[in-house]
This record gives C-alpha cells, sequence and structure tokens, in this order.
C-alpha cells in the first residue's frame, strides 16, 4: 500500500481526507513532512472534540459553580518550616526528587526571537533564565551529593534552538544524562464545519496542546517511566519565565511528604489587592481548583476573613510539586478539553482546543498550600516593558539579594542592587563579608538600574 493509500485509509472514517489535496505537487520531502503530522494526530479525538464543543456558548459556567477559599499562610511563619527542609534536603540525597520545566514559549512578547529560556533579562552576569534555574539545580545536586533529574518540556517551535543553547553552554556543568527534553503535544486547528486545517500546501495547521498537555508529553516521552526507574517521589513543576523560583525548593518538598494524604501541593502568593487579575487557589464544587479571576463574583472577590485579610487571597504562580503516583495517575486520565474561537493562519473563527495544567487538582482530589512572598519567590518575565518585565525582574533579584548580602554582614551600598550567583548560594545561606569581599566582581555583582 503507498502512504498516500495509507494516510486516505487513515483519515476517511473520519472525514478528513482533504488534508491530502495537492498531495502530487509536494516534493518527497515535503510529503513525509506532512504524513508525519497527519499519524500525529487522533482524528476520532478531533471529531469527538468538535462535536463536543460546537454549539457551546461557553466552556464555563460559573454561575453555576460553589466556590469556598482554601487555608492560606506564610510557611515560612510555620514553626514547622526547619523539619520541612531538613525532610526535603534527605530526599534530594536519596534522589527522590526532580525538577520539571515548562519551557515551550517563545521570547517574541520580549523582543526576542528564540526560547523564552534562552533569554538574558539583564542581569550583569548576562545569564539566561536557562542558566539561571541550571545553576540552582547545580548547587542543590552538589549538596545532595548526586545529580537531580531535570525534564524539560520544549515546543516543536523551540526544540532544537532550546538542545542548542544547553549544548552551547555545556549543559551549565549539569550531567548531561540527568536532563531529558521532549516537545509538548500538538493539536490540529479546525474550521467552523469541524474540518482539519492546513498552514500550508505540506503542513497541518497545529497549535499546542496547552500547559496542561504536559502530564500526557512527560508520559509519551517515556521521561515519567525514566523517572520513576531512577527512585523519583516527588516532581517539582514549573513554568520557564519566574527569575526568582527555588527549583526543587528542599521545604517545599518536605511539606509534602510530611503529609500522606495530599497527591500535590503548590506554591502561592497573597494578592496585592481583590482586584488583582490572577487565579486563585480555591474549592470549586468543594474540589481544590485553580479559579479565574473572571469567575469569581465581585461579592466573592471582596469578601474578607474575620481578621480583615482577603478571603480568596492566595495567587496562583505555576509552582507546583506532584507525588509520583499522581503523575502516574494523569498518564491514564486525561484532562478535559476547552475550546476557543480565534483567527489563525490566515482563517477566522478557527477551533482551538488546549488543557489546562490546573485541571488536575480537582481530578486528583487533594492538595496543600504553601505561601511565599512574592518579593522573594515570584518575580516573572512576561512584557518587554512596565510590570511583569525584565527591568521588574532585575529589580526584584537585585533587592533580594542584597537583602541576603546585608543579613550575612557584607558591606553593601545603599542604592545598588547585586546578583549572587547560584553556585555560591541557594537561598542566601553560606553568604559572609569575607565571601562578599572576595568574590565581588566575580560572582558577586553590583549594578545599578
Amino acid at each position: 500500500m503507498s502512504v498516500y493509500a495509507e494516510l486516505k485509509a487513515m483519515l476517511a472514517p473520519f472525514g478528513q481526507e482533504h488534508l491530502l489535496n495537492g498531495w502530487d505537487t509536494l516534493s518527497p520531502e515535503e510529503q513525509n513532512t506532512l504524513a508525519g503530522e497527519i499519524r500525529s494526530q487522533d482524528f476520532e479525538t478531533l471529531n469527538k472534540l468538535y462535536a463536543e464543543h460546537a454549539g457551546k456558548a461557553s466552556d464555563s459556567h460559573p454561575e453555576n459553580d460553589e466556590f469556598s477559599p482554601m487555608p492560606f499562610s506564610l510557611a515560612e511563619e510555620d514553626p514547622r518550616r526547619e523539619m520541612w527542609e531538613e525532610t526535603g534536603n534527605l530526599l534530594l540525597e536519596k534522589g527522590e526528587a526532580a525538577a520539571f520545566l515548562v519551557a515551550g514559549g517563545q521570547g517574541s512578547r520580549l523582543g526576542f526571537e528564540g526560547p523564552k529560556g534562552a533569554f538574558d533579562i539583564g542581569l550583569p552576569s548576562k545569564k539566561s533564565i536557562f542558566q539561571i534555574q541550571a545553576e540552582r539545580l547545580l548547587y542543590l545536586s552538589s549538596r545532595a551529593g548526586r545529580s537531580i533529574p531535570w525534564c524539560i518540556m520544549t515546543s516543536p517551535l523551540n526544540h532544537e534552538a532550546t538542545l542548542e543553547h544547553f549544548e552551547s553552554h555545556r549543559f551549565f556543568g549539569l550531567e548531561r544524562d540527568s536532563v531529558r527534553f521532549f516537545p509538548q503535544g500538538m493539536i490540529c486547528a479546525l474550521d467552523e464545519n469541524g474540518k482539519a486545517l492546513k498552514s500550508s500546501a505540506g503542513h497541518l495547521a497545529l497549535v499546542p496542546d496547552g500547559n496542561g498537555g504536559c502530564f500526557q508529553a512527560l508520559a509519551r516521552s517515556g521521561s515519567l517511566a525514566w523517572l520513576m526507574e531512577k527512585g523519583v517521589r516527588y516532581v517539582f513543576l514549573y513554568s520557564v519565565d519566574n527569575i526568582l523560583v527555588k527549583v526543587c525548593d528542599p521545604a517545599f518538598i518536605g511539606f509534602l511528604a510530611g503529609d500522606a494524604a495530599s497527591a500535590s501541593a503548590s506554591k502561592a502568593v497573597e494578592k496585592r489587592s481583590a482586584e488583582e487579575k490572577v487565579g486563585v487557589f480555591g474549592y470549586k464544587n468543594k474540589k481544590p481548583a485553580v479559579i479565574e479571576y473572571s469567575d469569581l463574583s465581585a461579592a466573592l472577590r471582596d469578601a474578607k476573613l474575620s481578621g480583615g485579610n482577603l478571603a480568596f487571597a492566595s495567587g496562583n504562580i505555576a509552582v507546583h510539586l506532584f507525588r509520583i503516583e499522581a503523575l502516574k495517575k494523569l498518564e491514564h486520565s486525561p484532562l478535559p478539553w476547552h475550546s476557543a474561537r480565534k483567527s489563525a493562519f490566515g482563517f477566522s473563527n478557527v477551533w482551538k482546543f488546549e488543557q489546562f495544567l490546573f485541571d488536575a487538582f480537582p481530578l486528583l482530589g487533594s492538595m496543600k498550600l504553601f505561601g511565599v512572598l512574592r518579593e522573594k519567590e515570584f518575580a516573572p518575565v512576561k512584557n518587554a516593558e512596565g510590570a511583569d518585565s525584565p527591568k521588574s525582574a532585575r529589580e526584584m533579584l537585585g533587592a533580594l539579594h542584597r537583602e541576603w548580602l546585608s543579613r550575612a554582614g557584607a558591606p553593601v551600598k545603599t542604592g545598588k542592587l547585586y546578583e549572587i550567583s547560584p553556585r555560591l548560594s541557594y537561598a542566601g545561606e553560606g553568604l559572609s563579608k569575607a565571601l562578599f569581599e572576595r568574590e565581588l566582581g566575580k560572582d558577586i555583582l553590583e549594578f545599578e538600574e
């Protein structure tokens, strides 16, 4: 059977044979590419998604949902924090924790044509986001006496460039066999009649399947099995663009390890105000969830506890921790699909389907919140200027590191900011006046905005 005949037989039951129009005009290489993209798609699922979502006004009906707040408190004020940190460090020493980075995004909004993780936010060291995170893992690995496994989910758009960035920097000192890369899933966009679209004669109109696709991608790539073979029990999952993320935070790991009843834990920051447009943790129909800002009524957004704090105060910063059993469950229990109608590939009202990471929480059924301070753990880089920009992230990191040095007795200068290499300190420990004087201009750099 020819490749064309094989593909036609595959597509015919789903009414998608039109994808082969113009087949004879393609070069052999283009035919191979198109055939691979067609084989990558589950057209039965695509047809079902269209049938389920067509005619729906919206995936969300918050007016029918019951919302209640989830308890939130700062972990650093908890008397058990030292015990959690000791437990987490022990688990790292035993090789039972790993990191999972969601890094499929491009830096186009920052004016950078490449993987967002390869972006230099303008620190005096000129380190990329990837390098900063790699060096934090390197520090923890050195302290634990073993390499910490690191799974990195890319996208087809930035996969090769991400690999090249790591290769050209010799993996930033990490052991190469401790890092695994794999692309996220892509799903074909549909027209208003449910027909799969092509972006060109030799390509399907493929779009990312959403951050919730990370769980299936982890399993499909063999990386979940790889982690299980290594004896990993806890997986730290996070997004690429947070400059202050404490990758594989020992205290966070120990926090979840101490509660056998919880499948996962998430870090959260206190909302700046009721009006801050950020998803919050809470209970939706009595199940743990991330509740979108737009889904809460004004009365619930403004509601306060007896002490005066917001009831729905816990802002989601996309830093999570999962037991390996939970990830195994998510491999066999796919998340629900959400739909959107958008213009794409030169078409209007295109159907795009995606999965959301936070839909894992109600499915798993049990989670805990680990409250952190925004100025210590959340400096996102999303916009070229203004809030959540490289400049704001630099200032937050520089101010935090200045605080670390001041607390250690170093003679820091008023009005100056500092960058401390993650090779020297993970969270401010191990610093001193003598170290500052020895490393200033080397692994401790002074700057100003």
